[in-house]
Parts: structure tokens; C-alpha cells; sequence
């Protein structure tokens, strides 16, 4: 009797705490995981859950030792993984006729248990190894017009044995159809597979930020997307409520559809919000206008500021992400020491295994933000004179970061003596020997010869 008990005790250590809740901190920079203040960073792969091949334990494990603690992630994709042969949809593929893939048709109605099982074996494993998952639902690549795109997308008319009215064949693109809450039958669909992800994953798991809506009117028009936008608030609202439970939704990347439903929204997804190609602006000028665009929208939003969007993939060069170390330094500690989060993304296999630019930099963040108390901290460039970044509970802890190195002022008028002062290099994670200083006043700083370096400075004693 005492073996079966110890085994089922065992047991229940292995599984994933019941309703840990991921919420927004009191501090609302931040976000807390029961007592644990949260800040999260990460790029890792985006396609993992409806990518078979991919090897989810292995992936998560390489993924944590890099001291990253969130990954974007699709719920589905068809035109980077189902489309390759390699991927598996919530739904099953019964037939009668084939699909424009040349494999049986979609039954819509039909779950998919394959599917829900490898979804869930990745929140568990995200769980186990302190990833927290913000969570695409849908997204504007599915409904473009592409033969890899809406072509092979199971809402498409010639993909199912649905018969949903208003859903276009061929490969032209399904936006303006697939976002409209008023087509009925379509809705059906759609409710059914997020009241599906929420009844597997609401009160099972606490480690899920959802985002209903990727990019929808980025790239061109639906219509009605900012009604079926406000269809998706209402649900999560409905569900919460229903079922006592409280849900992170985060908004599709547009300004304009997040300010018409703001109120239902606990997260501000950056994403669309910056409005600049990181690779071709200015390097000197790229963190102070990062650094105006999170502070600003966190006054303007008072909620935590997630950019969903970086990534370092070789396979995405052409877009303004993560492309080089420097660039990709700038962006990460910026959003950090602007009380902000990066849940990056990558979209190959290739890319995961092959590059380890963005890995460097978030595993040398980490070790630096493990150190400072963040949670009671908040952006202060008040208390500086130079050119830094500066992160503080003045009187008690201060971090700066020094895009360019060179020379800064402090106002330390709120610190007494003694305070220890360290320099900490962003490029290689190393400290430098710490050095007492004096609170009570304005102290002169100047970064060791290099590039750029972050210091931080706490009460000695």
C-alpha cells in the first residue's frame, strides 16, 4: 500500500501544478506565476506544436538552458508545416475526396485526439521546464493567398466536406471571408476549437498567454475583422467567467483594432506597434526610439508591453528582426531596461539548430536580470544625465545600460552608503570586480573600454 502511494505521489510531482495562475503583476510592467515575478524572454520555435518532426522534450530542454522563458507559439500552421507533410491539424482527415494537398478532405467537426495529445504533451513540457507560452490561435499566413497558404488551408471550400457557405476555393485569399462573425456555420468551427484549447487547457495549466489574432489587416483588409475581433473578447470573457477562471488574452497586432476592445485585454502585444525596420535604422538611435515606443505605450496602456515579434532566424533576413548581435543586444536589453518582454519566434528546424545569436544574448540577460529585484522596479531616465538606460527603485537598486559605453551620471540622492557598484558585459556575461561608492548624491560613471555594458548598483551592506 505505502509503494502504490508513493508512486502516485510521484506521479502527481511530475505533472504540471494545478491552475498555477500567470498574472499581471501589481508592479504592471511585469507579471507574476503564484509568488514568482516574471519577466519573459525567449525565441524559439514557432511551428513546434503542429510539427511532427520536431522533437518537443528535446527542443524545450535546449531551449531552457539558454535561460529562455517564453516562446511564441502557433497552435496550428498550415503553410510552414502541414503544407511540408510533416504537420497534423485539429481536425481528422476522413474524406470522402481529396483535398487540394491530394490527401483526404477535413471533417470540421471532427477532433483531431493526435493533435490535443501533442498539444498538450507541449504545454507539459513548457510547464516542466519554465517556458511560458504565448499562444497564437489563428493567424493572417493561414488565410493569404498562396497554393502554401489559403490553398492548403482546411477552412478552404475545396479542403473539407463542410460545405461552409462563403468560404472561397483555390489559392486566392480567404481573409475577408474567414474573419466575419456573422457567418454562422464558419463561427461554429472556429468556437468550437477555442472552447476545445480552453476546456484542455484553462484550469490544467497556468503558463499560457493567448493571442486570438496574428497580423489580421496588417498586410491587407478584412472588413469585419475588428467585430470578430470583439467576438473572441466576449467568448474569453464568457469562458473565464463560466469557469472561474482568469485568462491573459493579448491583442492581434494592430493599434487601431487594440484600442477599440482595450478593455479586454490584459497584454499589450508590441508586434505592429514600433512602425520601424530595426535592420535599417540607425544603431546609434535604435534603443532610445525602442526605449520612447515601450515607455510611451506603457503610460498610454498601463499593462505589461510584450513584443512578439523577434526573431534570428537565417531564413528571415529580409525582415527587421534579430539580425546581428548588436542590433539584436540593443532590442532585448532595451525592452528590459524599458520594463518591458520579448517572445520571440523562430520558424524552421534549421534555424533552431543552426543559429545561436539570439540564445547568447537572452542567456546573458537573464544571468543579469536573475540579479537585480525587477519586480519592484520601473524605468527611471529621470535620474540620468548621459547616454543610458536606466531600470530603478531609487534608494534601493539601480541598472543601467550603456548602448554605446562611454560616460554617465547617476542621481543616487534616494541611496545611502554604502552601495557596491558592478559592470557587467552584455557580450559575454562576465562580471567585473565591484566597487563601493557613496549614495546621497550624483555619482560619475564610465563604462570599462568596449562597446556596450550594463551596470548595476545595490546597497552594500
Amino acid at each position: 500500500m505505502n509503494k502504490i502511494l508513493s508512486i502516485l505521489l510521484a506521479a502527481a510531482l511530475l505533472m504540471p501544478p494545478l491552475r498555477a495562475e500567470l498574472r499581471v503583476a501589481d508592479n504592471p510592467h511585469y507579471f507574476m506565476d503564484g509568488e514568482k515575478p516574471v519577466v519573459l524572454f525567449g525565441s524559439g520555435l514557432w511551428t513546434i506544436i503542429p510539427d511532427t518532426t520536431i522533437d518537443i522534450e528535446k527542443h524545450n530542454a535546449w531551449y531552457a538552458r539558454w535561460g529562455a522563458n517564453a516562446n511564441r507559439a502557433a497552435l496550428y500552421s498550415f503553410c510552414t508545416s502541414v503544407g511540408d507533410g510533416k504537420g497534423i491539424a485539429p481536425w481528422e482527415r476522413t474524406g470522402p475526396g481529396l483535398a487540394r494537398d491530394g490527401k483526404p478532405k477535413f471533417d470540421l467537426t471532427k477532433p483531431n485526439a493526435a493533435f490535443w495529445k501533442r498539444a498538450n504533451d507541449y504545454f507539459k513540457s513548457c510547464r516542466k521546464h519554465g517556458i511560458y507560452v504565448w499562444l497564437q490561435v489563428f493567424g493572417e499566413p493561414f488565410v493569404e493567398g498562396a497554393d502554401n497558404r489559403w490553398g492548403i488551408n482546411p477552412f478552404n471550400a475545396e479542403n473539407n466536406i463542410n460545405a461552409i457557405p462563403g468560404m472561397p476555393g483555390g489559392s486566392g485569399s480567404g481573409e475577408a471571408a474567414f474573419y466575419d462573425p456573422g457567418n454562422a456555420p464558419l463561427m461554429a468551427i472556429q468556437d468550437a476549437l477555442v472552447r476545445r484549447l480552453l476546456d484542455e487547457t484553462a484550469k490544467r495549466y497556468g503558463n499560457i498567454l493567448y493571442e486570438i489574432g496574428n497580423e489580421i489587416n496588417m498586410d491587407s483588409v478584412a472588413p469585419k475583422a475588428a467585430a470578430w475581433q470583439r467576438h473572441w473578447v466576449a467568448f474569453f470573457e464568457d469562458y473565464g467567467r463560466d469557469h472561474g477562471v482568469k485568462l491573459l488574452l493579448a491583442n492581434d497586432t494592430r493599434r487601431d483594432l487594440f484600442e477599440r476592445d482595450e478593455a479586454g485585454f490584459a497584454v499589450v502585444n508590441h508586434h505592429g506597434f514600433l512602425g520601424m525596420n530595426m535592420a535599417r535604422t540607425d544603431p546609434v538611435k535604435l534603443p532610445w526610439m525602442l526605449h520612447d515606443a515601450v515607455t510611451g505605450d506603457f503610460a498610454r496602456y498601463r499593462r505589461p508591453v510584450v513584443n512578439s515579434r523577434p526573431c534570428s532566424d537565417p531564413d528571415r533576413v529580409r525582415y527587421g528582426d534579430v539580425i546581428s548581435p548588436d542590433s539584436g543586444r540593443a532590442l532585448y536589453w532595451t525592452y528590459f531596461m524599458s520594463g518591458g518582454h520579448i517572445v520571440g519566434f523562430r520558424t524552421t528546424e534549421a534555424s533552431w539548430k543552426g543559429g545561436e545569436s539570439a540564445e547568447h544574448i537572452i542567456r546573458y540577460l537573464r544571468d543579469f536580470i536573475d540579479t537585480v529585484p525587477f519586480a519592484t522596479m520601473a524605468p527611471h531616465q529621470d535620474l540620468v544625465e548621459g547616454k543610458a538606460l536606466c531600470l530603478a527603485n531609487p534608494g534601493a537598486v539601480y541598472a543601467l545600460y550603456l548602448p554605446q559605453g562611454g560616460k554617465v551620471r547617476l542621481n543616487l540622492a534616494a541611496a545611502k552608503s554604502p552601495l557596491t557598484a558592478t559592470w557587467y558585459n552584455p557580450r559575454t556575461g562576465a562580471w567585473r570586480d565591484p566597487e563601493t561608492i557613496d549614495g546621497g548624491g550624483v555619482h560619475a560613471f564610465t563604462a570599462p573600454p568596449g562597446e556596450d555594458w550594463a551596470l548595476r548598483i545595490m546597497s552594500a551592506k
